[in-house]
């Protein structure tokens, strides 16, 4: 929603409490002085509206304001000329305060909405922003859904997934914008940020990350977190983006292993390292009640185990 506030130099007073009260709802709008309510500046009000319907012009036609309010007092010719504007536009012409009935024709009344006070005013501005709100989302879903089908993807939880795994950050995009979570799982019940980590799709991975995807929602096949997958599929960068989302570094899979089990249970050391620095607990079990600490004495890993007892020593040692 857009708002053309038009008023004469009389009513400026009038058009900053409007005005204030539209920024206070948070609707744009642009104001149109008139010198005067004979200041017939038909071409200069036209101008702002774009009604060419080309594809070229769109994106200008979403800056062209959807409703009109008159915070004046104008001549009728004035109220005739917007009377069969609005006929032919469709966009809502709004008359604030009972100071501009006078001016407008008895049969032309019907294509104006007339509010008279302060309330009526606020009320009909909130309701209205709510419902083009809604109604420009439904907008954008469709055109969303048309341009990926314009690509020859199909709308489907399963194109989704594969545009994940190719890495397709635009197509990502346009699901999301056409009404898909962020947090979609696929039949197997992987939520989309796993299914990038795995594939190691580090511009999927980010975009997800960034629309705010779940980073500690749990894989059905795994019980992973996308931080255990970044740690098993050794993608770092991911892994360090998902610790700084604020994932829960020690959430355990199905087999009660933390990412910093993974890590050290697979001698990677530069992972180890980057869990440790990040407060992950070395000592805690998983099912066989083994830690992470206890995985790299075992292995006899003495490069893990001297950043275990740098990082993170043992308390009371």
């Amino acid at each position: 929603m857009k708002l053309l506030l038009i008023h004469t130099k009389e009513e400026e007073e009038t058009a900053r409490w409007v005005g204030s009260v539209l920024s206070g709802l948070g609707i744009p709008f642009e104001a149109f002085l008139l010198n005067s309510a004979e200041d017939m500046d038909i071409d200069r009000f036209t101008a702002l509206f774009n009604f060419s319907g080309s594809e070229e012009n769109d994106n200008d036609s979403t800056n062209a304001p959807t409703h009109v309010l008159i915070a004046s007092s104008l001549n009728s010719q004035w109220f005739d000329f917007l009377a069969g504007f609005a006929f032919g536009s469709q966009i809502h012409i709004l008359i604030y305060r009972e100071e501009a009935i006078p001016g407008i024709s008895k049969e032309f009344a019907a294509f104006f909405t007339f509010l008279g006070t302060e309330a009526s005013l606020q009320t009909y501005l909130q309701v209205e922003n709510e419902v083009y709100r809604k109604q420009e989302a439904a907008r954008n879903i469709i055109k969303s859904q048309e341009s990926l089908l314009k690509m020859g993807i199909p709308i489907t939880v399963k194109s989704f997934a594969q545009c994940v795994i190719e890495d397709r950050v635009n197509e990502i995009s346009l699901f999301l914008a056409a009404g898909f979570s962020v947090n979609s799982r696929n039949n197997e019940g992987v939520p989309m940020l796993n299914i990038a980590v795995r594939n190691g799709s580090h511009e999927a991975s980010h975009c997800l990350i960034k629309e705010g995807a779940d980073v500690n929602l749990l894989a059905d096949d795994r019980g992973s977190t996308a931080l255990i997958d970044s740690v098993m599929a050794q993608h770092q960068d991911i892994a360090d983006e998902l610790i700084k989302a604020g994932t829960d570094l020690n959430v355990k899979d199905k087999n009660g292993q933390t990412a910093l089990i993974v890590a050290a249970g697979n001698s990677k050391e530069k992972m180890v390292e980057l869990l440790l620095k990040a407060g992950s607990d070395p000592d805690t079990p998983d099912i066989l009640g083994m830690s992470a600490r206890k995985y790299a004495s075992l292995f006899k890993n003495e490069a893990i185990l001297t950043l275990f007892n740098t990082i993170a020593p043992v308390k009371g040692a």
